[in-house]
């Protein structure tokens, strides 16, 4: 397991691949699995005076792995005015260093070795090596932009072992199904807190193959919220039956439980909470009134990879989940996928016999399925990417507690919720803009060369699709007002804290004029 520091999403620590023998330990630095680049260069320092610093310089683009092979030593590091300490004592773990930081090497032992593996050959234009020149640097440097998201920062981070992850998948034959898809459902569903995790070809099937495996169509009613993606409303009618909305709660968006055992009749077969923007909704509630009248409570957590419901993962908290791993979600594919998690052996049976044309046995289809099945090329990926789901929900976090700090006190601007029951992992950082200014502060943030989202322009109840379903405007009115009002602000854990500190001025200069 990789693990980042609470600085930067890129400088971490990692664990080296230790083999231990009877005559032996054998340790493993690989370029793909644990380093991150390709190794063109190693140098090694020891024999190192006492009270020696050593490095005292930067690089702008060179990457570097530091590993103390024996005793040991401190490495300094400083980024935009942020130090870290951080010493390294055993020859298991490492320090994936990238360019940009200042280096200072110290409090070496007698007997310390330190080997270094580097990105790229030796380049002395590469080096900064005055500390005021470093700062110079890192002003001239500071973004004149931020995008509201650019996957192609993960696909730069992370080549190799995309590349190592693909070409096992190569290597095997198996492209349907195979090794890579029976590791990733076995990591995820241990991940949530489950016992079993089906592999689907996106998130919507997940929500139409869990409602199928139920027996829900034709005549049934299901209950979800008025407030979010109309993906959720999608795979009710998908199954024949009608979605049933309930209006959201005011400061969060997520849906009123107390609206919901109103909504009930005897029609109704299931509720769908959704955990909107990477927060859980309450489902404490919620599991007391689906066990009290036999429905099935299906979490829609398409955007909650890694949150939290009273310590508990969303995907275990209701009698199933479907998640999502489309391109921009928090634990994201390289194009589409989706998983059903579940404790219910009998619904994950159903569920991957629905989702293989209704089958277990090849020409033998016991049910009238589909075909809806995890890549394993995207499986693969996505268990690499797993590794560091939990860093980048942190690093998400402290983005959103940075906007918190900055941007309270505008009388004009609504921040998002949390309950404290909840730890978020913040898909997206909605923001209410009042008195008709959003259009504004969206065209001032482009102008300033900062993306932007909404979530959503147009609630369910008022999507062209639902027109003949009868409702109206007003019906849902916190969804409506929450449609005309709400701005996502750039929050991915690609971004750095000087983005984010961009973000925060455009926007209070916005406010300030």
């Amino acid at each position: 397991m990789k693990s980042t520091t609470e600085q930067d999403s890129q400088l971490r620590l990692i664990k080296l691949q230790i083999i231990p023998g009877p005559d032996r330990v054998l340790g493993v630095a690989e370029a793909s699995k644990q380093v991150g680049f390709q190794i063109r260069r190693m140098y090694f320092l020891t024999d190192i005076g006492k009270g020696a610093r050593l490095g005292r310089h930067a690089h702008r683009t060179l990457q570097e792995c530091f590993i103390c092979l024996r005793g040991s030593v401190t490495v300094e590091v400083e980024k935009h005015g942020r130090r870290q300490s951080i010493r390294l004592s055993e020859y298991s773990t490492a320090i994936m260093l990238p360019g940009g930081y200042w280096r200072d090497l110290h409090s070496f032992t007698d007997d310390a070795l330190l080997a270094v593996l580097a990105s790229e050959e030796y380049d002395e234009g590469d080096y900064i090596r005055d500390y005021d020149d470093f700062r110079k640097w890192e002003a001239q440097s500071k973004p004149q932009s931020v995008p509201y998201l650019d996957l192609r920062r993960y696909s730069a981070a992370m080549t190799n072992e995309f590349d190592a992850a693909i070409s096992s998948v190569l290597k095997s034959g198996k492209f349907i199904g195979g090794p890579a898809v029976a590791q990733f459902e076995s990591e995820f569903s241990a991940y949530c807190g489950s016992s079993h995790a089906v592999g689907i070809g996106n998130g919507l099937q997940a929500l139409v193959l869990a409602l199928k495996a139920q027996a829900i169509g034709a005549g049934d009613e299901v209950v979800l919220p008025a407030n979010t993606f109309v993906g959720t409303a999608l795979a009710v009618s998908e199954v024949g039956a009608r979605p049933v909305l309930v209006d959201a709660e005011e400061d969060t968006g997520l849906i009123q439980v107390d609206q919901v055992a109103a909504a009930l009749t005897p029609r109704t077969r299931a509720i769908i909470p959704v955990h909107l923007y990477g927060h859980p909704a309450d489902m404490e509630p919620l599991r007391a009134i689906a066990q009290r009248h036999g429905l099935f409570l299906l979490e829609d957590a398409c955007q909650a990879h890694g949150a939290r419901y009273k310590q508990r993962r969303c995907g275990s908290l209701g009698d199933a989940a479907a998640f999502s791993f489309y391109p921009t979600k928090n634990l994201a594919a390289l194009g589409d996928a989706g998983a059903l998690v579940t404790d219910d052996v009998g619904c994950a049976d159903v569920v991957r016999r629905l989702a293989n044309y209704g089958s277990n046995v090849r020409y033998s289809h016991e049910l009238l399925g589909t075909n809806s099945r995890l890549d394993p090329l995207q499986a693969a990926v996505l268990s690499v990417k797993l590794q560091y789901l939990d860093a980048w929900n942190e690093r998400r976090r402290a983005h959103a507690a940075r906007y918190i700090e900055g941007l309270s006190g505008l009388d004009d601007l609504a921040l998002p919720t949390v309950r404290p029951w909840a730890e978020p992992v913040w898909h997206a950082f909605p923001v209410r803009v009042r008195r008709n200014q959003r259009v504004a502060l969206q065209e001032a943030l482009a102008k300033a060369n900062i993306g932007s989202n909404i979530h959503y322009p147009i609630p369910v109840h008022l999507q062209p699709c639902y027109a003949a379903m009868g409702w109206c405007a007003g019906q849902f009115p916190i969804s409506e007002r929450r449609a005309v009002e709400l701005l996502s602000l750039p929050i991915d854990a690609m971004h750095s804290e000087q983005e984010i500190d961009l973000v925060i001025d455009e926007v209070r200069k916005f406010f300030d004029r």
